[in-house]
């Protein structure tokens, strides 16, 4: 795999619906058995003052349906599946706030976090954890061109599928 440029929120606020994301969303509700907890919303990221990428229109709350077994594993293969398509679908962060799906063994309660400038996993601690540890759902960050283009993540998908 590749290190990639990280976005973040750099674009700034984007009020309006990106088809791509809005694709996405659904090929992976479909194919993990998830539910969305949310794409959009403009507001800061969670103990800071810097925009979240949710008002950019490029990030998406996901987590499983059902008992809590079932949502663990949806989420464990949706985390595995995204991890391994990173490139191909321009995945630029996951934050597991629990490590279900992870490959970094032994993690404790605070989960993890890729992020594509890394092309890596980071073990989250006590003081950084992404605001929400332990809990049962995660987040994922598209890459600009792929959040713009349903077409694009429509291919993306084609291609891991052929």
């Amino acid at each position: 795999m590749t290190v990639r440029p990280y976005t973040g929120n750099t674009d700034g606020h984007h009020p309006t619906e990106r088809p791509g994301t809005t694709r996405f969303v659904e090929f992976m509700e479909y194919l993990c058995n998830l539910k969305t907890l949310g794409i959009y919303a403009n507001r800061n990221m969670r103990s800071s003052a810097s925009l979240s990428v949710h008002a950019t229109w490029r990030a998406v709350d996901l987590t499983g349906k059902g008992t809590a077994k079932q949502n663990a594993e949806s989420r464990k293969v949706a985390v595995e599946f995204l991890f391994a398509h990173r490139d191909i679908l321009g995945i630029e962060e996951i934050h597991a706030y629990d490590g279900v799906g992870c490959p970094i063994p032994n993690l404790t309660k605070y989960g993890a976090g890729y992020r594509c400038n890394r092309d890596a996993w980071k073990p989250y601690t006590p003081q950084k954890n992404a605001g929400t540890p332990g809990g049962n759902w995660f987040h994922v960050e598209l890459a600009p061109n792929m959040a713009n283009s349903a077409d694009l993540i429509e291919k993306a998908f084609a291609t891991i599928f052929a």
